[in-house]
């Protein structure tokens, strides 16, 4: 038994007799009293200009100019592509950028006068929100209508009191048992193609076999701003934001800056200014258009989401806020959206610049505060993910950015392109952490996200909050020493990240108990380690925690040959940084090895994107598996690359010996390299609890060079000189490390400089 449903229009929807119904009482069509002209804001028009470096990017975001696009230059500089107003063209002249027209491919010019001259009446495949036949929201009741597993919801109201709807399919109750699943898509006005999508992917799962929603509650709102989306159709294509009116002559506030997480934290990821395209609004949830989704939250805990947007080609996860900043679940965002080498969505629309969509964090892209998957994932711990559609670019030779062409054989492809992705999220909802995810995505793992010269891993059980987790550092000699929790990257639903609370700069092995981890370090090198073999990379001042790393651009680092053989589970860690852009995937990192002396380069990791500050990499090497020996090499590909911090690991039966259980390998000192090429050359031990005494011995037993160390730090540097200062000959030299306990240690070192 149904009831029906109806609005000031006549509007009518069929829903299942018992469901608790919000919102009946919102008037579909706009409000009568419209703004006044005077009021109504200046052009929106598409512009590129250069600024100096990357830094100047948010120099530009502080403006409040709507910058959609960056894209490096070979001269580091920075090509920006901007939405703006007469006002922002204004701002920008003013500080020496010279913002110019982007030429719009010939079909985007037509379809906008056909849309000045006729509306949403231009479009084949297109619709506006009110038209009473075939806009959103006589779709959404026809819809639902001719389905018996789908019912419509209006789940508030926006400004000027057009109902945001949302459709249900599955069964009609709401049962906790079931886990929900949403998508969404216009957040700003601008972006039909995320409308489409939306739509499309409705279409696809209603008719889909019962399988794709068994035990599971999945809901589409198609339009979160359906006042800012109609006035797209009306008066201005490139509107962005809701028509909330300011108070000072200027409307709108931009929906996806105004959510509770994060809210305001700086003018570069959101505005304060009014007239500004990402302005914030006065306060955190004063849209009624937000309070309604994170009303619909409250109402309805979400296992997984997706926020449709265009135009990036990229899959987004939290967080946006803060550069480098990694989240608990990480391994869980990771497993769902894939990586460069293996993304999750591929990208066939024909013209388009990149072959897939990036996925990554959103600092990649550009800073954000009071987004809404930050706001998903933060209050409501929800696995959520922003899916940038395609890049706009370039269809018959010019630029359509925003404006996705309406054509129906387009847009299908774009769907069909993002569809997996969406049906390995419905499919996660019920256990992301377990091995429902998308078909061919590496299931999460446990992990250590770097080992050093600090310690991070990631645990998939939850673990709460006050239990302890312990963190074994080379525990034969060394105590067990604690982790603290990383109090922003906390696993919010799934997961847990922990960091050490103390240096490893000089430990040879880490064990995580509670997640069954552990690592020994085969390699340990940085830039500020000269003789160690690594070529390529120049040496920039500026290191991870040291005092260089490795930089290119053009260029490829190559290590030296290092020995693997009867070890397994091998991994490499190190620490990156790069001035790439999501919008230009050919600008980017490449890692790659090679087994056993060759032939064959193997790509393990690509990073693309926009990376200001140092952030760790980990990258499994399952290839390596049996292999005596490898090579690694690192390709900048037009692309600033720091490189810092790298440690080749193995975790199997052998690594327990560094941790008591079985007899301790005999105790040996460590190098740097052998031979040595270039001073210093650091020698590594593991530290006793008293003094130590260093020397150097030539072949015949005369003693050349060393010192007493008071308290035993496990590492000593040598310069290659002598006691008295005088640079060492080439030739072979023997180190004898003395410890206070008795336990002496040797090494032979060649010197071939």
């Amino acid at each position: 038994m149904a009831e029906t449903v109806g609005w000031s229009d006549g509007l009518t929807v069929s829903r299942p007799a018992g469901r608790a119904v919000r919102g009946v009482a919102v008037i579909l069509a706009v409000l009568a009293a419209r703004p006044s002209d005077h009021l109504t804001a200046q052009e929106l028009t598409t512009v590129r200009f250069t600024v100096s470096s990357p830094a100047a990017v948010d120099s530009v975001r502080r403006l409040g100019v709507d910058v959609v696009e960056t894209r490096p230059r070979p001269d580091r500089r920075v090509d920006i592509v901007a939405v703006v107003a007469e006002r922002d063209r204004l701002l920008l002249l003013q500080r020496g950028w010279a913002p110019a027209d982007v030429p719009r491919a010939p079909q985007m010019a037509a379809m906008e006068a056909a849309r000045r001259a006729r509306g949403a009446a231009a479009f084949v495949v297109y619709r506006d929100f009110d038209d009473p036949a075939r806009g959103v929201a006589a779709y959404l009741r026809a819809f639902v209508a001719a389905r018996v597993n789908a019912s419509l919801d209006s789940i508030g109201a926006s400004v000027e009191g057009r109902p945001l709807l949302a459709v249900k399919l599955g069964l009609p109750d709401d049962s906790p048992s079931r886990p929900n699943v949403l998508f969404m898509a216009t957040y700003h006005a601008r972006e039909w193609g995320a409308t489409e999508m939306a739509l499309r992917l409705l279409n696809y799962l209603a008719d889909s076999v019962p399988a794709t929603l068994s035990g599971r509650d999945v809901w589409i709102l198609p339009v979160v701003n359906p006042d800012g989306f109609q006035y797209t159709f009306t008066t201005q294509r490139l509107w962005r934001k809701n028509r909330a009116r300011n108070g000072d002559g200027t409307f709108g506030v931009d929906l996806n800056r105004n959510h509770d997480a994060y809210w305001g934290l700086d003018d570069v990821g959101s505005s304060g200014q009014m007239a500004a395209e990402t302005y914030r609004g006065p306060a955190a949830a004063s849209e009624p258009e937000i309070r309604a989704v994170e009303a619909f939250h409250r109402a309805h805990p979400l296992a997984t989401s997706v926020s449709y947007h265009t135009y990036t080609g990229s899959v987004l996860y939290p967080w946006g806020h803060r550069n480098a900043l990694r989240t608990g679940d990480e391994a869980v965002f990771r497993a769902l959206a894939g990586t460069d080498l293996a993304p999750a969505i591929r990208d066939s629309i024909p013209g388009s610049v990149n072959r897939y969509y990036h996925p990554g964090p959103g600092w990649q892209l550009y800073p954000v505060n009071g987004d809404y998957t930050s706001y998903a994932y933060l209050q409501a711990r929800t696995a959520a993910f922003t899916v940038e559609l395609t890049s706009g670019c370039c269809l018959g030779g010019g630029y359509y950015g925003f404006e996705f062409p309406d054509d129906e054989a387009l847009l299908e492809r774009m769907f069909r392109d993002n569809l997996r992705f969406a049906l390995g999220l419905i499919a996660a909802a019920g256990n992301p952490t377990g091995t429902v995810i998308p078909p061919g995505a590496p299931a999460p793992a446990q992990q250590f996200e770097t080992v050093w010269p600090e310690l991070r891993a990631l645990l998939l059980a939850p673990v709460p909050p006050t239990t302890p987790v312990n963190v074994a550092v080379d525990s034969a000699i060394v105590a067990v020493r604690a982790a603290q929790r990383d109090s922003l990257g906390i696993g919010r639903g799934y997961g847990r990240m922990i960091v050490t609370d103390a240096s490893l700069e000089d430990a040879r092995a880490s064990r995580v108990p509670e997640g069954g981890l552990s690592a020994e370090l085969l390699i340990r090198d940085g830039a500020e380690q000269p003789g160690t073999g690594w070529t390529g990379f120049r040496r920039d001042t500026t290191g991870f925690r040291s005092a260089a790393s490795w930089l290119g651009y053009r260029d490829t680092l190559r290590s030296p040959d290092i020995p693997v053989a009867g070890r397994s589970n091998l991994a490499l860690y190190f620490w990156s940084r790069h001035n790439g852009s999501v919008f230009a995937q050919q600008l980017r990192g490449s890692v790659q090895i090679m087994l056993d002396g060759g032939p064959e380069w193997v790509p393990v990791a690509e990073l693309v994107g926009a990376a200001p500050e140092w952030y760790p990499v980990a990258v499994p090497l399952p290839m390596a598996a049996g292999a005596t020996s490898l090579r690694l090499r690192f390709i900048a590909q037009d692309m600033d690359w720091w490189v810092d911090a790298l440690a080749v690991t193995a975790s199997d039966a052998s690594v327990g010996r560094l941790f008591g259980s079985g007899a301790l390998p005999p105790p040996q000192v460590e190098v740097s390299a052998n031979p040595v090429r270039t001073a210093p050359v650091t020698l590594r031990w593991l530290p006793g609890t008293g003094s130590a005494r260093v020397t150097v011995f030539s072949v015949t037993g005369t003693r050349i060079a060393g010192t007493s160390l008071t308290t035993d730090p496990g590492r000593w540097q040598w310069d290659l000189t002598t006691d008295e200062g005088r640079p060492v000959a080439n030739g072979a030299y023997f180190v004898v490390v003395t410890l206070d306990n008795g336990t002496v240690m040797r090494r032979r070192l060649l010197v071939a400089r």
